[in-house]
Protein backbone atom coordinates (compact mmCIF):
# COMPACT_ATOMS: atom_id res chain seq x y z
CA UNK A 1 0.00 0.00 0.00
CA UNK A 2 1.80 3.31 -0.95
CA UNK A 3 1.42 6.52 0.67
CA UNK A 4 -0.32 8.89 -1.35
CA UNK A 5 0.66 13.06 -1.78
CA UNK A 6 -0.99 15.51 -2.99
CA UNK A 7 0.36 14.93 -6.63
CA UNK A 8 -1.60 11.54 -6.05
CA UNK A 9 -4.58 11.40 -9.09
CA UNK A 10 -7.68 10.87 -7.66
CA UNK A 11 -11.44 10.68 -9.83
CA UNK A 12 -14.80 10.10 -9.37
CA UNK A 13 -16.94 6.62 -10.44
CA UNK A 14 -17.11 8.29 -14.11
CA UNK A 15 -14.01 8.45 -14.65
CA UNK A 16 -13.18 12.59 -15.96
CA UNK A 17 -13.76 14.23 -12.16
CA UNK A 18 -10.44 14.73 -10.95
CA UNK A 19 -10.35 15.70 -7.30
CA UNK A 20 -7.83 19.03 -6.72
CA UNK A 21 -6.12 17.76 -4.30
CA UNK A 22 -5.23 19.80 -0.81
CA UNK A 23 -2.38 19.23 2.20
CA UNK A 24 -2.90 20.05 5.86
CA UNK A 25 0.28 18.87 6.80
CA UNK A 26 3.56 20.47 5.21
CA UNK A 27 6.18 19.05 6.89
CA UNK A 28 6.74 15.44 5.74
CA UNK A 29 6.92 15.17 2.02
CA UNK A 30 7.96 12.68 -0.87
CA UNK A 31 9.83 13.63 -3.93
CA UNK A 32 9.07 17.53 -3.08
CA UNK A 33 5.09 16.69 -2.24
CA UNK A 34 3.53 16.62 0.64
CA UNK A 35 1.81 14.01 2.43
CA UNK A 36 -2.08 13.49 2.34
CA UNK A 37 -3.53 12.92 5.79
CA UNK A 38 -7.27 11.85 7.28
CA UNK A 39 -9.76 14.38 5.83
CA UNK A 40 -7.41 16.06 3.06
CA UNK A 41 -9.85 14.62 0.27
CA UNK A 42 -12.72 16.18 2.26
CA UNK A 43 -14.41 19.08 0.77
CA UNK A 44 -12.60 19.08 -2.60
CA UNK A 45 -13.53 20.41 -5.78
CA UNK A 46 -14.08 18.07 -8.45
CA UNK A 47 -12.94 19.13 -12.22
CA UNK A 48 -14.10 17.55 -15.63
CA UNK A 49 -16.96 14.77 -14.17
CA UNK A 50 -19.71 15.14 -17.47
CA UNK A 51 -23.44 15.97 -16.46
CA UNK A 52 -25.39 12.51 -17.40
CA UNK A 53 -28.73 14.26 -17.49
CA UNK A 54 -30.63 13.60 -15.69
CA UNK A 55 -28.26 13.19 -12.95
CA UNK A 56 -26.02 15.85 -11.90
CA UNK A 57 -22.06 15.74 -12.25
CA UNK A 58 -19.73 15.30 -9.02
CA UNK A 59 -18.74 18.69 -8.16
CA UNK A 60 -17.19 18.02 -4.47
CA UNK A 61 -15.95 15.06 -2.10
CA UNK A 62 -17.91 14.07 0.63
CA UNK A 63 -16.53 11.94 3.48
CA UNK A 64 -13.52 9.53 3.13
CA UNK A 65 -15.01 5.87 3.81
CA UNK A 66 -11.64 3.69 4.17
CA UNK A 67 -8.01 3.95 3.31
CA UNK A 68 -6.11 5.04 6.25
CA UNK A 69 -2.64 4.09 7.99
CA UNK A 70 -3.80 2.01 11.28
CA UNK A 71 0.21 2.32 12.30
CA UNK A 72 1.26 5.78 10.38
CA UNK A 73 0.21 9.13 11.69
CA UNK A 74 1.69 12.69 10.73
CA UNK A 75 0.80 15.61 13.37
CA UNK A 76 -1.36 12.54 14.95
CA UNK A 77 -3.73 11.95 12.53
CA UNK A 78 -3.23 8.77 9.80
CA UNK A 79 -1.76 9.33 6.66
CA UNK A 80 -3.86 8.11 3.54
CA UNK A 81 -3.21 5.47 1.31
CA UNK A 82 -3.73 4.20 -2.33
CA UNK A 83 -6.22 2.17 -1.08
CA UNK A 84 -8.12 5.52 -0.28
CA UNK A 85 -12.21 5.56 -1.26
CA UNK A 86 -14.44 7.89 -0.22
CA UNK A 87 -18.24 9.69 -1.89
CA UNK A 88 -18.61 12.57 -4.30
CA UNK A 89 -21.33 15.03 -4.12
CA UNK A 90 -23.05 13.32 -7.45
CA UNK A 91 -26.97 12.21 -8.21
CA UNK A 92 -27.73 10.94 -5.93
CA UNK A 93 -25.82 12.89 -3.40
CA UNK A 94 -23.33 10.41 -1.26
CA UNK A 95 -23.24 7.57 -3.46
CA UNK A 96 -20.90 8.22 -6.13
CA UNK A 97 -17.63 7.15 -5.13
CA UNK A 98 -13.70 8.42 -5.50
CA UNK A 99 -11.08 6.78 -5.97
CA UNK A 100 -6.99 6.53 -6.14
CA UNK A 101 -5.80 6.08 -10.17
CA UNK A 102 -2.62 7.09 -8.60
CA UNK A 103 -0.58 7.65 -6.13
CA UNK A 104 1.91 10.46 -6.72
CA UNK A 105 4.64 8.52 -5.70
CA UNK A 106 5.99 4.95 -5.89
CA UNK A 107 8.74 4.96 -3.37
CA UNK A 108 7.17 4.62 0.72
CA UNK A 109 4.64 2.07 0.89
CA UNK A 110 2.64 0.62 4.16
CA UNK A 111 3.19 -3.54 4.14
Amino acid sequence: MLLITKKANIRCAHQLGKVELKATQRFVRIQGQPILVKHDTQGCKIDGCPPIPPLKPCLVTLNEVVGHSDFIRIGGRPVSLNLLQGLTSGDPPGTVPYTVHAAGQSLVRQK
